[in-house]
């Protein structure tokens, strides 16, 4: 069904298999798509990631999306999240679209019905809604920060001391399968590594990556560790990076931390116990901003240091590989004539 309106732009209303045909040619010959979808929605097309907004992806389409992230959604907010920039605001009310600012389409709840949608290009009502869209995006949170308010729930903040190793164990795997976006781990010491992995916790961390949790690891150097970490971390679809501490430091501990909005600080006692249970003490688990904040500092400040060793020993390979071949300079010496005749004498030559 097509309707004119005394402006003479079309507002059409169109249904059935022609709504999602409708809205993808529109998505597809525009620049910029917005949207703002309600709780029910976003569930809807957070399950057309892979036949719409993957292709306005591979299609460099910039496509934004507001939508209300609960504890609920989280995981298809994630999906949906790979491939539009995606924001939280509570409570948003329908579901539509913004081509370019241009175009808007809408769809019209019939008896419970979504199988219909409204597409007008009128300027002065695609102005209203734009504008609409621009205020509601002028409010809204980043995907990362309602994540981070998720995570440190309704109680507020806490800083919990745990000295049951069973509990600690299982709190750690549960905060790498938790994650939504980053995990950082610091083991102190190399037997603290061998000890995670002997209890699971490194094939957590992986799977945690394969989820799309981006993984930093960092470790004291050891050839074991590093043969390790190759062999277990350095899997195709693990997204794990690893770096080596040169220097010891002055503490026993290792430290989780998960989002920036959680952390862990795991003591160890003995780090020449073979088990996790026996090499580790008390435990402190955080969502306090001030603690988590303190944490993702030492932590960073360590990446960095590390980033810095890596290239220096880079440069110390280079220069012993060129050290080691003897070079001699030699100069070269060459007569050049220009425009002399073949066969003809150079001047100064009998």
């Amino acid at each position: 069904m097509t309707v004119r309106d005394v402006a003479g732009e079309d507002i059409r209303i169109v249904d059935g298999k022609e709504v999602f045909q409708s809205l993808s040619s529109l998505a597809f010959r525009s620049k910029r798509v917005d949207c703002l979808l309600d709780a029910k929605g976003v569930g809807e097309f957070a399950r057309m990631t892979d036949t719409l907004f993957k292709q306005l992806r591979a299609r460099g389409i910039n496509t934004k999306c507001v939508t209300e992230i609960t504890s609920e959604n989280l995981q298809l907010c994630k999906d949906l999240e790979k491939y539009v920039e995606l924001l939280h605001t509570p409570r948003p009310a329908g579901n539509f679209f913004l081509f370019d600012k241009r175009e808007f389409a809408a769809y019209i709840d019939a008896a419970g019905n979504r199988s219909r949608l409204l597409i007008a290009s009128n300027p002065s009502f695609v102005d209203g809604q734009r504008f609409l869209f621009d205020t509601v995006l002028e409010r809204a949170l980043t995907a990362r920060q309602r994540v981070i308010e998720i995570a440190k729930g309704t109680s507020g903040e806490f800083i919990t001391t745990i000295n049951d190793p069973a509990k600690i164990k299982a709190l750690v795997i549960d905060l790498a399968m938790t994650a939504s976006y980053e995990i950082a781990v610091l083991f102190s010491t190399t037997q603290a590594f061998f000890a995670a992995e002997r209890q699971g916790i490194l094939d957590a961390l992986g799977k945690a990556s394969e989820r799309g949790a981006a993984v930093k690891i960092l470790v004291m150097y050891d050839q074991s560790v590093k043969d390790l970490s190759d062999s277990k971390l350095r899997l195709p679809n693990y997204n794990v990076q690893v770096n080596y501490l040169i220097q010891f430091l002055p503490t026993k501990i290792t430290t989780i931390i998960v989002d920036q909005a959680k952390c862990m600080t795991i003591e160890v006692n003995d780090d020449t116990k073979d088990t996790f249970e026996d090499a580790i003490g008390l435990a402190t688990y955080s969502n306090s901003e001030s603690t988590v904040f303190s944490n993702v500092s030492i932590f960073e400040s360590l990446w960095i240091q590390s980033e810095l060793d890596k290239q220096n020993k880079a440069r110390q390979t280079y220069f012993k590989l060129f050290k080691g071949f003897k070079i001699k300079d030699e100069i070269y010496n060459r007569r050049w004539t220009v425009g002399q005749q073949e066969g003809a004498k150079e001047p100064g030559t009998d």
